[in-house]
């Protein structure tokens, strides 16, 4: 029955007789309130007796005494023997638990996979061999427990480092240690692993050290792998550089030459020439130098994606440098009636830059907008200096880029297929080169596009501004 306020057991009393003194102090209560004073009475009765004998009433008390007295005994002895059971049984299942979970850990660290791990005592007698140890090393269970660990797995070139390491472990109660090192299969082949030791004072036992190692020979081969790839790769930059080197002789110097010499006739210096053949003059000079731009296109390219573009940096203007870009670029675009305004804010104006590159960069971009911007339309070029960076935009209103071809763009000789191959003429260079040489500097290229709209191409370089 609950008590008045809901409790089970208001005096307590279970929780009372679950400790281990509650039998003793029992007992001795018991005595002192209810078999004291008893006693008391049976002392003065024995005198009494052995002035004046016994009578019959008595030998009539001394039975019921008797009687008392054996269940007072029986009682009590049943009283500890219970606790005594009770006990027993919860050391007993305490004892299950501990076997259960034993087994449970020992199942878990067995199942582990490809992670071999053996335990052994000080004297490298093997005890403990789990399932990936049989894997990876060959030797079972039967076979492996009970021998030393050296004449298993450990070459003999580690014997002493493994002594060493034992002497540590017998002094160190917090003893741990990660070393790659080299172990023997039962087929006598050699594995490079990560070993990991530690010591672990098992009850009633010595010191057993436990070791866990993981096979490394694929991440092995893989950095092999990756060294050759470099070392091929390192080749073949040298190769391309050297092929760049010539190419770029080989083929500038016939061009500067086909250009010269046709500029030479459009101009009249070898002769008169009727309006024909001057178009064809002009026409030969155009396409060389549009081959001239193309192929110092490609080699900047090549140089950047192999590490040997250098940057020559100096004192750049840059107000004077968007005016001249806007100026140079304003005879192209005034030919489909586009203007090109900038917004340059106050605090842009002299940095330290590599001149040529950045004008390269902005020519490119500004080249783009006049060639995909609406006939009269407008390009606007923003620049401001954020946080030690400089910030160039360049906006224009016209076909704008579909979603799906935001992935083409800066990509080499990539061009998005919604545009008219026929109308806007390109190697799909411009972009590639503009984003390889942000890069050199160390910024980085963005794009924002609503489709039949504008398009935004913009770009950040970390320079040191110096006035």
């Amino acid at each position: 029955m609950k008590g008045e306020y809901g409790d089970e057991d208001p005096l307590r009393i279970k929780k009372w007789f679950k400790r281990s003194y509650s039998v003793l102090i029992t007992i001795v209560l018991f005595f002192l309130l209810f078999l004291y004073p008893a006693w008391i009475y049976v002392i003065d009765w024995f005198q009494y007796i052995m002035v004046n004998g016994l009578s019959s009433a008595d030998f009539s008390f001394i039975k019921a005494l008797s009687f008392i007295l054996v269940l007072i005994s029986a009682n009590i002895s049943y009283m500890v023997l219970s606790k005594n059971v009770s006990l027993s049984r919860t050391i007993e299942k305490q004892d299950i638990e501990l076997q259960m979970n034993d087994k449970k850990f020992r199942k878990f660290i067995d199942d582990i996979p490809n992670v071999a791990i053996q335990g052994f005592d000080i004297h490298l007698i093997v005890h403990y061999w789990n399932s990936a140890s049989e894997k990876m090393y060959g030797y079972s269970k039967e076979e492996a427990i009970g021998q030393k660990i050296t004449d298993l797995i450990v070459p003999i070139d580690n014997g002493k480092e493994l002594s060493e390491m034992i002497n540590s472990a017998m002094t160190d109660p917090k003893f741990e240690r990660f070393n790659e090192t080299t172990f023997v299969t039962k087929g006598k082949r050699s594995i490079p692993v990560l070993s990991s030791y530690s010591n672990v004072l098992l009850p009633g036992t010595q010191l057993s050290i436990f070791s866990m190692e993981i096979d490394l020979t694929e991440r092995k081969m893989m950095e092999e792998e990756l060294i050759i790839s470099k070392d091929m790769a390192e080749a073949s930059n040298i190769a391309i550089s050297k092929f760049l080197a010539n190419v770029s002789h080989e083929l500038r110097t016939p061009l500067n030459s086909i250009i010269g010499f046709s500029d030479l006739l459009a101009n009249g210096y070898a002769g008169h020439l009727d309006e024909k053949q001057g178009k064809y003059a002009e026409n030969i000079s155009a396409s060389g130098k549009h081959l001239l731009s193309l192929i110092n296109d490609i080699l900047d390219l090549s140089k950047a994606e192999v590490g040997k573009m250098e940057l020559h940096c100096e004192k750049v203007n840059l107000r004077l440098l968007l005016l001249e870009i806007t100026e140079s670029m304003n005879i192209s675009a005034s030919r489909k009636g586009i203007t090109i305004t900038t917004m340059i804010q106050p605090d842009v104006g002299i940095v330290e830059a590599d001149t040529g590159k950045l004008k390269q960069i902005l020519y490119n971009l500004v080249g783009n907008a006049i060639k995909f911007s609406n006939e009269n339309g407008a390009i606007t070029i923003k620049s401001r200096m954020d946080q030690g960076s400089l910030e160039i935009e360049v906006e224009y209103s016209g076909i704008g880029i579909k979603e799906e071809d935001m992935d083409k763009l800066f990509k080499p000789f990539s061009q998005i297929n919604s545009f008219s191959q026929k109308q806007y003429v390109g190697t799909g260079l411009g972009l590639s080169l503009v984003k390889k040489l942000v890069e050199v500097h160390g910024g980085k290229t963005w794009v924002r596009s609503e489709y039949g709209k504008f398009s935004i191409f913009g770009f950040s370089i970390p320079l040191e501004r110096i006035e």
